[in-house]
């Protein structure tokens, strides 16, 4: 049995291509978490320093979701958001004393790796 000429072409699935680009955060963005992470640091110095308290374990994530961040040089330059940060890692509480000074580090190594 012969295929007919007549028939609509095959279907093919169409595929979804991603663009190649990375999504940047914007200063705004970074402005936002950086200003609810310095927040719930104050209140969580509030009700002492070795407290499990909700707002440190909120700034202890805030932190964190910064650092997992795609971030560019110009948006951590921009934002000021060293100076932040380093007031952060005075902060009295241990564990977001140390996740600040992780993403410092971190933020200090994106800037490094453009320059």
């Amino acid at each position: 049995m012969a295929i007919s000429d007549d028939l609509p072409p095959q279907l093919t699935k169409d595929v979804k291509r991603r663009s190649r680009k990375r999504r940047t955060v914007k200063s705004k963005d970074l402005e936002v978490l950086i200003s609810v992470a310095t927040r719930a640091a104050h209140i969580a110095r509030d009700k002492g320093f070795h407290v499990v308290s909700p707002e440190a374990i909120r700034c202890v994530e805030v932190l964190r979701m910064m650092r997992s961040l795609p971030l560019t040089p110009r948006v951590i330059v921009k934002t000021d958001a060293l100076r932040s940060l380093r007031f952060l890692a005075t902060n009295g509480n241990p564990k977001i004393r140390s996740e600040s000074k992780s993403l410092l580090n971190h933020l200090k190594a994106v800037l490094a790796a453009s320059s």
